[in-house]
């Protein structure tokens, strides 16, 4: 058995792996492969066959409100008749290493299980509102005077938007226009792209319309500066009442629609997401922008990522220190997955000290770590 880097000649390979693994018809999964993403990936080799494989994708994303560079994992899979011979467990452990000699600093991925995922270090990163709404009980407003349809094709006046709204989310992508161009272009089938616009462009919707038992609206995405253009959308709702029976629309946690509906009691399910996972500590502690001075030692445990064991001071003056330090003096302790929640921003200090997941020397410390790291919200649009 052998891990390698893929190329071109394992094209076949992988479609065939994928197509069975995500019980996908062969001609879908052919269009997701071809020669440059290819050398994303990473697979596991048997008697010369790739029987595991894995892609690490090079992203940008934010997380508290700084760009850093990410590895997104993704197409985890092994062939039924190769299971459980740990080589999703080498790959993984692979992709760690990969992620930090290309530089990245964290990583995201969609689990199948969190529970599997978790054990390398990976740990829950964010949660996500999805509503349905009747298109009954959506009111018209004004503001829909100032909603218009564009073309597909012009999308890129959007791009600012996604932009200015996202970088206020860890775990927010950081899009490259081949990835507007996916996001786009999915489906052309009943697909739709609106503005709000007063003196300027301030939010945009992209949305679906499925026809199955009911006539339903699925938005894709729905980012708004401000509370007019989320009327302005939920009005283009509510004039579709007569042949689109409900609207399935996914947010972040901190969306403000039960506070504009003038009856909030619609469904709603708040749903976990991703997970992330800092690659390099060194190298996030420094780059993270704090609001306070501060002095705190910390101490990191990961199995996965030798580089990252051990105490790190962090320093916090005109400039940002980080040192590894050699002694065995530190004023708290935590495992590399509550170390990524707390920076991320989903979990606060006091909560993972409450949930037994951050050992003190003393309370003092732990309020140090509240002033570093408030929580932070967190969210992503984009799945891979």
């Amino acid at each position: 058995m052998e891990i390698i880097r893929l190329n071109s000649s394992y094209i076949d390979e992988l479609i065939e792996l994928w197509s069975q693994a995500f019980v996908l018809p062969y001609e879908q999964v052919s269009t997701w492969v071809n020669e440059k993403n290819i050398r994303n990936c990473i697979g596991t080799i048997e008697n010369g066959k790739l029987v595991s494989a894995l892609s690490i994708i090079p992203l940008e994303g934010y997380i508290r409100k700084e760009l850093f560079s990410f590895s997104g994992i993704g197409g985890v899979a092994t062939f039924p008749e190769k299971r459980g011979k740990n080589y999703v467990h080498y790959l993984l452990k692979e992709a760690i290493k990969i992620s930090k000699d290309e530089g990245k600093t964290f990583s995201s991925l969609y689990p199948f299980s969190f529970e599997f995922y978790r054990n390398f270090g990976w740990e829950l990163g964010g949660f996500q509102k999805r509503y349905k709404i009747k298109t009954h009980l959506i009111p018209r407003y004004q503001e829909m005077e100032k909603v218009k349809r564009i073309p597909l094709s012009e999308w890129k006046i959007i791009k600012p938007i996604y932009e200015k709204y996202a970088k206020n989310f860890s775990g927010a992508i950081k899009r490259s226009d081949e990835r507007w161009e996916s996001i786009i272009f999915r489906t052309k089938t009943l697909t739709y792209l609106y503005i709000y616009e007063d003196k300027e462009i301030e939010g945009y919707l992209l949305y679906n319309v499925e026809k199955n038992n009911i006539n339903k609206i699925i938005v894709r995405e729905m980012i708004c500066l401000n509370n007019s253009a989320y009327k302005g959308f939920l009005s283009l709702f509510s004039r579709q009442a007569m042949n689109i029976e409900e609207i399935e629309i996914i947010t972040p946690l901190n969306d403000k629609l039960p506070f504009i509906l003038p009856n909030p009691r619609v469904e709603c399910n708040i749903e976990p997401t991703f997970m992330i996972r800092v690659i390099n500590v060194e190298k996030t502690l420094a780059k993270i922008k704090y609001n306070i001075r501060d002095k705190i030692s910390i101490k990191v445990k990961d199995e996965y990522a030798e580089w990252n064991n051990g105490i790190w001071e962090l320093e916090i003056n005109d400039e940002i220190k980080v040192l590894k330090r050699e002694d065995s003096n530190y004023d708290l302790s935590l495992s590399i997955n509550t170390l990524s929640q707390i920076i991320s921003g989903i979990l606060s200090p006091k909560t993972a000290y409450e949930l037994g997941l951050i050992e003190i020397k003393d309370i003092h410390s732990l309020e140090k770590m509240e002033h570093l790291f408030p929580e932070h919200p967190t969210f992503c649009w984009d799945y891979f």
